[in-house]
C-alpha cells in the first residue's frame, strides 16, 4: 500500500515555538534551525549525518515505501515509522534513495517496526551528510510535523514578503515609503550599503521549474554557510541577489560559491554574472539592479563568468544610451561600409583593421598575428583608407574603435 504523502498544515499560534530572528540573521529554514529544540520537546536525537545540519528544508514528508521517487522533489525532511521496512538491506536502500533525491534529513520513529538503527545506515548518512534522527515510538510524528510545517510556512512568508519589497523597490523606487517598514524589519536600512548580483543560466537541459528548484537549494546552502545576510529571488529567468553591507568582492565570492555548489549536483549549467557597485541607500538597490544587468550583458557578450559594472570601461557609455538607433547610425557611418565591402568581395579588411587598432597601430605586430608579410598589411591598410575615406589619424582610430565596441554590443 502506498503510504507516502505530505503532512502538516498551518495552525494557530498557540503551542508553537517560533523562530525569533536576530539582527543580521537569515530566515532560511535549515535542519539545525528546525530541530534546535527538538531534543527537549520531542526527545528527537541526532544519530548520524551532522555535517548536513545546514541543509535547507522546504517541506516535510511522511514516507514509508522504499520507492520514494514519485513523491519527493528534493530538500524535504522525511519522517518514517518503518512499517514498510522488512530488514536492514531494505532500510539501507530506502536511505540511498533519499540521498539520490537530495532530501534534507531523515527522522525514524523507532521502537515498534525499527527497534534500533543499523550501523550501516548511520555510516551511509555520515558519508553523504544526511542528518539522521531517531524519535521514540511514544512521540507522535504528527505533533512534530505539525510544528515543523508551520515554522517552514512562517519562514517562507517572511522571505516572500522581503523579496516582494525588494522587487517593488527595484521597479517602483518612487514608492519607497511603502516598502520601508518591511525592509527595516529584516535589517535592510536606508543607511546601509548595498551591492546587487544578477546571474544568468545557459547550456542547461533543466526546465525552468527544475532550474529554479536547483538554484534555490544551492543558494540556500550559500546563505546558510557564508556568514552573511542577503536575499535572493528570480526575475526574468535571472537569479537576483541583494546583499546589504557587502562589497563587490564579497558578492563575487558568494556567486562563485553558488556556481560551485549548483554545478556539484551535475546540473551542467553555465553561469554568467554581473555585479553592481556597492553604494549606500535604497536607491543603490534599484540602480544596482540595472547596473548588474548591464554587467551581465557585457559578461555574456565576452563569454566571461563574471563582470563588475566598475570594470565595464567604455561599455558604461553604450549601455546607458536608450535610443540604440543612434548606435546603429554611428556604426553604419563608419564600419558599415567596410563590412559591406568584405561581404561583397571576400576580403578580411574588418579583421585586419581591428587587429591594427588593438595593437597600437603596429604593422609588424599585425603581420605576426595574421601570418602575412608586413607589405601585405600596408597594402590592406591603404585599401581600408580608400574605402572608408579617412587617414586613420588619432580621431579616425578613436571613432573606428568605438564602432567595433558598438558592433559587439549590438
Amino acid at each position: 500500500m502506498n503510504t507516502a504523502g505530505a503532512v502538516g498544515k498551518q495552525g494557530s499560534f498557540g503551542g508553537f515555538c517560533y523562530l525569533k530572528r536576530k539582527r543580521g540573521e537569515n530566515m532560511s529554514i535549515t535542519v539545525s534551525k528546525l530541530c534546535a529544540n527538538a531534543q527537549a520537546n520531542y526527545v528527537m536525537k541526532l544519530v548520524a549525518g551532522k555535517e548536513g545540519l545546514g541543509n535547507y528544508v522546504r517541506w516535510v514528508h511522511l514516507v514509508e515505501n522504499a520507492d520514494v521517487s514519485p513523491f519527493l522533489h528534493g530538500n524535504e525532511m522525511v519522517f518514517m515509522t518503518g512499517v514498510g521496512i522488512n530488514d536492514e538491506g531494505h532500510l539501507l536502500k530506502f536511505v540511498e534513495e533519499l540521498i539520490e533525491k537530495r532530501c534534507s534529513a531523515l527522522v525514524i520513529n523507532t521502537g515498534k517496526y525499527i527497534k534500533s538503527i543499523p550501523q550501516s545506515v548511520k555510516d551511509c548518512c555520515d558519508i553523504n551528510s544526511l542528518p539522521l534522527f531517531s524519535v521514540p515510538w511514544e512521540v507522535k510524528l504528527i505533533d512534530i510535523t505539525y510544528d515543523f510545517c508551520h515554522r517552514i510556512v512562517t519562514g517562507e512568508e517572511i522571505e516572500t514578503a522581503l523579496a516582494t519589497a525588494l522587487r517593488n523597490l527595484i521597479f517602483s523606487p518612487e514608492n519607497e515609503a511603502g516598502y520601508k517598514s518591511t525592509l527595516e524589519r529584516r535589517s535592510y536600512f536606508p543607511s546601509s550599503d548595498y551591492c546587487v548580483g544578477v546571474c544568468g543560466f545557459s547550456k542547461t537541459e533543466l526546465s525552468d521549474d527544475e532550474l529554479k528548484k536547483a538554484a534555490t537549494s544551492a543558494m540556500q546552502k550559500v546563505l546558510n554557510t557564508s556568514g552573511r545576510q542577503f536575499s535572493f529571488f528570480f526575475q526574468d529567468k535571472n537569479l537576483v541577489t541583494v546583499c546589504p553591507d557587502c562589497k563587490e568582492e564579497d558578492v563575487r565570492k558568494i556567486l562563485s560559491t553558488f556556481d560551485t555548489i549548483f554545478n556539484s549536483g551535475g546540473e551542467g549549467a553555465t553561469l554568467t554574472c554581473g555585479i553592481s557597485p556597492s553604494k549606500q541607500g535604497y536607491t543603490a538597490i534599484s540602480d544596482g539592479y540595472r547596473k548588474a544587468v548591464m554587467a551581465l550583458k557585457v559578461a555574456t557578450l565576452h563569454g566571461e563568468n563574471c563582470v563588475a559594472y566598475s570594470d565595464m570601461g567604455i561599455y558604461k557609455l553604450l549601455v546607458h544610451i536608450k535610443d540604440t538607433s543612434v548606435l546603429h547610425e554611428i556604426y553604419d557611418e563608419t564600419l558599415g561600409t567596410l563590412e559591406e565591402f568584405d561581404s561583397a568581395n571576400g576580403t578580411d579588411y574588418m579583421e585586419t583593421l581591428k587587429c591594427y587598432l588593438e595593437n597600437d597601430s603596429s604593422v609588424q605586430e599585425v603581420a605576426r598575428i595574421t601570418f602575412v608579410h608586413r607589405n601585405t598589411v600596408n597594402y590592406k591598410l591603404r585599401r581600408i583608407k580608400e574605402i572608408l575615406g579617412c587617414e586613420l589619424n588619432y580621431e579616425d582610430k578613436l571613432r573606428l574603435m568605438l564602432s567595433f565596441f558598438i558592433k559587439e554590443f549590438l
